[in-house]
């Protein structure tokens, strides 16, 4: 670790130099100079630290024993240095010019990790006076999913954190070679849409090009009650034209195997010939056990037909065996691609199935702000309000998501998107922006003939009649999340049970109960509704009947008294405590009712 490096002449530390197993350049720190003491930190060189730089452009630094690092700008012996045309506005410029002290240097980037962060005065708010590095762009502290929210310096902080969560859930265009990719899921939206509120971080990570979301015509009003409690009403004719339709990808996967006693391989089962066949659709598969791709499938299709050949005892009735993939039982769509390959010698498959997703009720939808919802109604065209100038809501969202939140960032992108939409350019979300405000924006928008604040005249779709509030409103980006109902949706009248307590099995995958928890019987207590809660706790969860013996009160299975028995009902939770009661030779007596 190199520190208090002084020096009164031209003495250049130059980092590609730096080559040692014992320097890591990154730990440099109280580097002073009188004249020309330049760290030149672009050219990391070191065993300690893993460096690819190309250009300013293209740069990444990690520190392979303290983590990664992030670049500061060098503030010449603790005086603001003078840096010209070197902000986040235009870093792409390959020819930066930075002046300490009237020498011009290309770069006083230095990079600063956890340990040496301790050592250097970074620049705050706390009025000191002396410092050694500054951040390049308030905008940096910021993470890549925090950093593409337009205007978050004007939101609450739970919010920001809720839309860093949300960002990585949003559908779009994951990869530009997602035709080809056999992903186990993913979603990819029909129309993704540049937003007309970027910011600066969004044009350097390339969300533009690739894009997670559209733009919504929204307004934020009391529209019916289907709004209320964070979900949102949906215009049905945007939908039925492809407002946030999407494709949902699943791949299936099998494999042959071969080992003693058993050999796998991939083929079409034949009843009557193949031991345990499931209730299963083996009919759109061919002989070689694979379907054909365009082939159209539902739920219980099979998709990969295979034999298990099992050679116990040499008995021809038992050595053949299913061992078929089929589709899950809850989703239907269009086989997309088929691969056939090998893996250490042995016949590989993947099955790549494609389904529409069409908006309904129940998917959820959040803007850039943490305002997340989920659909509450669909409304046609006509149905729903409309401006003087003939301009429906694509979404409708309720007041109440506004007060308490204080998401004033989804406001201003709304009054900037309005502005953008009607000159025909783009808006400007970036932190920290001091040309942005609600007043500029606001007189923008009041120049070019619109309520300052963003609110319109409506009329009702149901009555025609204008509506007594004028309603804020303006385009603003959406993104569809990957929660959709149709993978959620879950009910049973009868299924598996556990073998130990023969109540229901849990999840949806494994066609389980849903579940009847301690807070929901006392609701049902409080309620006084005694026999729905014995319905849902013993009549539909584990009745079960036992045989009790009326001289010695015992289950008949531990009595030998040859009393009359009789039968009762218990949970067989009950059944098994007496038994496991008996074990520790507790007994209970069952008196039961003449």
């Amino acid at each position: 670790h190199i520190s208090n490096l002084n020096s009164n002449n031209n003495n250049i530390l130059n980092s590609n130099n730096i080559s040692s197993n014992n320097i890591s350049s990154n730990h440099i720190s109280n580097l002073n100079s009188n004249n020309n003491n330049i760290l030149n930190s672009n050219n990391i060189s070191s065993n300690n630290i893993s460096n690819s730089k190309k250009n300013r452009e293209n740069s990444g630094v990690f520190d392979n024993s303290d983590g990664p690092v992030k670049s500061l700008n060098y503030i010449n012996n603790g005086q603001n240095a003078d840096i010209k045309n070197f902000n986040l506005v235009n870093t792409n410029e390959k020819n930066s010019n930075v002046s300490i002290n009237g020498n011009n240097i290309k770069s006083v980037n230095d990079f600063s990790n956890i340990n040496s962060s301790n050592n250097r005065n970074i620049v705050d708010n706390t009025g000191s006076t002396s410092y050694t590095h500054c951040e390049i762009n308030p905008a940096m502290i910021l993470g890549i999913c925090a950093s593409v929210i337009p205007f978050p310096d004007h939101n609450q902080s739970p919010r920001n954190t809720y839309q860093s969560a949300m960002g990585k859930q949003a559908m779009g265009i994951f990869s530009t070679n997602y035709l080809h990719r056999m992903d186990t899921l993913s979603n990819i939206l029909y129309y993704p849409q540049q937003p007309l509120v970027p910011n600066k971080s969004m044009d350097y990570l390339k969300f533009n090009s690739l894009p997670a979301g559209q733009n919504a015509i929204v307004a934020i009003a009391c529209y019916s009650g289907y709004n209320q409690e964070d979900s949102v009403i949906m215009n049905q004719s945007s939908i039925d034209r492809g407002l946030f339709r999407s494709f949902f990808y699943r791949t299936y996967t099998d494999q042959e195997s071969s080992r003693p006693g058993l050999i796998e391989e991939f083929g079409k089962p034949v009843r009557g010939e193949v031991a345990r066949m499931k209730n299963l659709n083996y009919s759109k598969i061919d002989k070689d056990g694979l379907i054909t791709e365009g082939t159209q499938v539902l739920g219980d299709d099979v998709l990969i037909g295979k034999i298990k050949k099992m050679t116990v005892n040499n008995d021809p009735e038992l050595s053949l065996i299913d061992g078929s993939t089929a589709m899950r039982s809850t989703e239907t769509g269009i086989v997309d691609k088929v691969i056939l390959t090998t893996r250490d010698g042995y016949k590989f498959v993947k099955v790549k199935v494609r389904s529409n997703r069409i908006p309904q009720m129940g998917d959820k939808f959040a803007s850039r702000h943490g305002q997340k919802g989920t659909i509450g109604i669909t409304l046609k065209q006509e149905d729903m309000p409309f401006t003087a100038e003939g301009i429906v809501p694509d979404i409708i969202i309720n007041p109440h998501a506004i007060p308490s939140r204080m998401t004033i960032g989804h406001l201003i992108e709304c009054l900037c998107g309005k502005v953008g939409a009607l000159k025909g350019e783009k808006g400007n979300g970036t932190p920290f922006n001091q040309k942005v405000t609600v007043e500029s924006v606001s007189n923008e928008l009041f120049k070019l003939g619109y309520n300052k604040r963003g609110f319109e005249v409506f009329y009702n779709g149901f009555t025609g009649r204008k509506l007594e509030a004028q309603l804020f409103f303006g385009p603003t980006f959406y993104q569809r999340l990957k929660h959709m109902v149709d993978d959620k949706i879950h009910a049973r009248a009868r299924g598996p049970v556990q073998i130990l307590t023969r109540q229901p099995v849990e999840g949806r995958s494994r066609d389980g109960g849903l579940r009847f928890g301690e807070m929901e019987r006392d609701c049902i207590i409080s309620h006084g509704c005694s026999l729905f809660l014995k319905e849902r706790l013993f009549e539909v969860s584990d009745k079960y009947e036992i045989a009790v013996c009326r001289l010695c009160g015992f289950m008949t299975t531990t009595c030998n008294c040859g009393g009359e028995t009789v039968k009762i009902d218990v949970p067989y939770a009950f059944k098994l405590l007496v038994q496991e009661l008996n074990a520790m030779n507790i007994n209970l007596n069952f008196e039961v009712e003449e």
